[in-house]
């Protein structure tokens, strides 16, 4: 390939030759279009017309202008091995596969003529589509969700071309292509409409359910209460809990859905028992819901028969509190009853420490980022040690969350925590069984 061009030329071209090293390294597992083209043209000249499937993924641009070009790199190494299981699953062994060189981060799939000359592979073109987005669009959001804190669909676009003797092949190729990328970018936003009213409809027919997970003295192992945790209909493109809740808050409906987990919450809450703590997430903007405050929620509890105290209110970093004098007064609704605040992912965010000063809440909760791996790092020692020292001064309870190993609940209760949650104990479940304690 032609050597890079000075930077006075198109930035089109200089784009694609910053990529041209990563992309031509044969471990990486794809051709690009231009190592492939005789083979491409050859499905051409043998169909008379050739189909492409386009994937795009956008904003990986801005991983790479954050993160850099090795992060960035990883993470086009993890796609393409989730193409290569999709080219597994779902394709022939004929159809191409080849990264695009000129639209960075896209790929295509140029495919093979019909093994049967009955079979109808255009009335199937759509249908192959969706049939890669259901195959990509959980993992690459799993992917792409921890460097950019939001919801990245790949574009899954098609296309089709038939050959002309008066254009050259060349041309009608790239044509092609492009068309399938304007398609995808036309399928993303359809999607983008039909998972809001899909979520919609979700909220409006109340399905939602409410798992607990038991939070335990690790002195003891007795359960002290429970988390509620909302998990959505299953087999669904919201199977993901993170992802239910990102979309809620990219369409604009995190208030209609966090109301009806809560209410969802509530109505699971009896069989827990009146001695147990009942831990429930709430969005910062839910504390200001007029149809649960004052006598209404007071009723509720008795009704529920339920006591104030042990219920708490967990508000995450990621929901931050914006106006600390409104929530203080908002709040104040439910700890004149005996409600309980909690923080919760204490050491995920950088505004822990004020949120701590500003509202000195009864729980903290200590993220498992901190909690992974422990026994085995000095420094999320020493943080958590200082956690548990500030919560000691401030009448503050800790609570570690995240806990799967024998070895993290050692070094835990070595740093004077008392009271964690886990997969080690239990995982979350709309039943209540009993906690492991074989360990």
């Amino acid at each position: 390939m032609t050597s890079p061009k000075k930077s006075d030329e198109s930035d089109e071209y200089i784009t694609t030759t910053i990529h041209k090293d990563f992309y031509f390294n044969k471990s990486i597992g794809l051709s690009t279009i231009i190592e492939q083209y005789e083979k491409i043209e050859e499905s051409f000249d043998l169909q008379q017309y050739l189909a492409c499937i386009s994937i795009h993924i956008e904003r990986l641009n801005k991983i790479e202008s954050l993160f850099g070009s090795q992060v960035y790199n990883q993470i086009i190494s993890q796609i393409v091995g989730i193409l290569g299981q999709v080219k597994k699953d779902a394709f022939r062994n004929d159809d191409i596969f080849v990264v695009d060189l000129i639209g960075v981060d896209v790929y295509l799939i140029f495919l093979s003529a019909p093994r049967e000359k009955d079979t109808q592979l255009l009335d199937h073109l759509e249908s192959i589509a969706e049939r890669v987005r259901v195959h990509m669009e959980q993992d690459v959001f799993r992917i792409v969700y921890p460097y950019l804190k939001e919801f990245t669909r790949p574009n899954i676009g098609y296309a089709m071309a038939i050959q002309n003797p008066m254009i050259n092949n060349i041309r009608l190729i790239m044509q092609l292509v492009h068309n399938a990328k304007k398609m995808g970018e036309f399928q993303a936003e359809k999607q983008s409409y039909l998972s809001k009213f899909t979520l919609q409809k979700i909220i409006v027919e109340k399905k939602i359910y409410t798992v607990f997970q038991p939070i335990v003295n690790l002195d003891t192992l007795e359960v002290i209460g429970y988390e509620a945790l909302s998990r959505e209909p299953k087999h669904t493109e919201f199977a993901s809990p993170q992802l239910l809740f990102t979309l809620a808050a990219e369409y604009g409906l995190s208030f209609e859905l966090d109301r009806l987990c809560r209410k969802k919450a509530f109505a699971s809450v009896r069989k827990l028992g009146a001695d147990k703590k009942f831990f429930l997430n709430t969005l910062t903007m839910t504390i200001h819901d007029p149809e649960f405050r004052g006598a209404y929620l007071t009723e509720l509890l008795e009704d529920l028969k339920i006591k104030p105290e042990n219920v708490v209110f967990e508000i995450s970093e990621r929901l931050a509190v914006d106006n600390y004098d409104l929530f203080r007064n908002a709040m104040r609704d439910y700890t004149d009853i005996g409600i309980i605040h909690a923080s919760d992912d204490i050491g995920s965010g950088h505004s822990d420490l004020e949120r701590i000063m500003e509202l000195n809440p009864g729980f903290m909760k200590i993220d498992i980022s901190f909690v992974r791996g422990i026994e085995k790092n000095y420094i999320k020692q020493q943080i958590v040690r200082a956690i548990v020292s500030l919560a000691q001064n401030i009448n503050s309870t800790v609570i570690a969350e995240g806990i799967e190993t024998k070895e993290e609940f050692n070094a835990l209760k070595e740093l004077q925590v008392h009271f964690g949650q886990g997969f080690l104990f239990a995982k979350p479940s709309q039943e209540l069984h009993d906690i492991r304690t074989d360990f």
